[in-house]
């Protein structure tokens, strides 16, 4: 795995807008961060050097895999989420508020370093859910959204996920089970889906599997890749990309989801894939599944109760003055900004070429 003490991270949603003629054109945004802690993460294994990209979803295998279109009229966002209730949907904290800030600077401790990331959540009636391999996103979606449950703060460091409660029940849809209250293993792997940008030459917006995806650090410190993760954050390397936030890690073991996307640096990097994890996510999960009055669809073993609280240690650093949030960016100091994705055309999504800004 490369070494670096800057690593250029970003966060993983993508900005999409019908503006009338066929195209796309992709910008990202991001920065650099230099850690200075030394690495004491738990060191898994190491990745497999595969396409980021993976191959198109045609099997249909994971169907509780869903595209969240946030925004109305001609420009939206695109993330990624999984559904954990027939009407409650997994996904990024960063997809569903509103950016204070273009970039997100986090150490390993989960303290951001410029202040507050967001602010309000965007209206939850703006956010639609679409099903399917290649979502028609002109078309009507099959949920909007009614509420959107977190853990507060303003601040995106270590804990960037939340749940979107639906306005409608997906019943024909499988959910997907997830984790709570069990630890990530060693020598674990995954799967990643998404609906992000992809090396196959598909539109963004194709949902897009990968296997064999391997977990290379559980945080908290500073991996071997320069990659501070923050307690509840883990690493993997090429996976994802733009349009992939919010997007389920699931165990190759289980099948279950065990963390959503938060951020990554360049698509091709094997390194630095950085999800934020669902193992103690106990309160947050509680409340979302009182919110929809759903049983939990739990990892077997996994439960909602929650831990007993533990005196931190007297060398443990205090919480963010900010709160928390979720999307956690590497660094000592750590740097990370939007991907963006500027999609021209109302008949579909058509990839013509991308551009990096020059922040990227």
């Amino acid at each position: 795995m490369t070494k670096r003490a800057n690593s250029k991270v970003g966060w993983m949603k993508a900005a999409l807008a019908f503006v009338g003629a066929a195209g796309l054109a992709l910008s990202t945004v991001a920065c650099a961060g230099e850690t200075v802690a030394p690495a004491d993460v738990e060191i898994v294994q190491t990745s497999e050097a595969k396409i980021y990209g993976g191959e198109r979803d045609e099997a249909a295998t994971l169907t509780g895999v869903v595209a969240l279109k946030v925004g109305t009229g001609q420009t939206f966002e695109l993330c990624t989420g999984a559904l954990v209730a027939p009407n409650l949907v997994l996904t990024a904290r960063h997809c569903v508020s509103k950016a204070l800030s273009p970039t997100v600077v986090c150490d390993e401790n989960g303290r951001s370093g410029n202040g507050d990331h967001v602010a309000a959540d965007v209206d939850a009636e703006t956010i639609a859910i679409y099903t399917g391999a290649d979502p028609q996103f002109a078309r009507a979606p099959r949920a909007r959204g009614k509420a959107v449950v977190h853990g507060g703060g303003n601040v995106l460091c270590d804990a960037d996920i939340a749940l979107v409660v639906l306005d409608e029940a997906l019943d024909d849809v499988p959910v997907l089970p997830v984790r709570v209250g069990q630890p990530i293993r060693a020598g674990e792997t995954i799967k990643t889906i998404g609906y992000g940008r992809n090396d196959q030459k598909l539109p963004t917006g194709t949902r897009m599997l990968k296997d064999g995806v391997g977990v290379l650090a559980i945080g908290k410190g500073v991996s071997a890749s320069k990659t501070p993760l923050g307690k509840h954050e883990f690493e993997t390397g090429k996976a994802t990309c733009q349009g992939d936030s919010g997007g389920p890690a699931i165990s190759e073991k289980t099948g279950a989801v065990i963390g959503v996307v938060s951020r990554g640096g360049e698509c091709n990097d094997d390194f630095g894939h950085i999800y934020t994890s669902t193992v103690d996510q106990q309160a947050l999960f509680a409340k979302a599944f009182a919110a929809v009055g759903a049983a939990p669809a739990l990892e077997t073993g996994s439960t909602l109760e929650p831990k007993k609280s533990a005196t931190p240690a007297a060398s443990e650093p205090a919480p963010p003055a900010g709160g928390q949030g979720g999307c956690s960016q590497s660094g000592g100091a750590s740097h990370g900004g939007s991907f963006a994705v500027v999609v021209a055309g109302v008949l579909g999504l058509a990839l013509l070429r991308n551009r990096r800004s020059a922040k990227r």
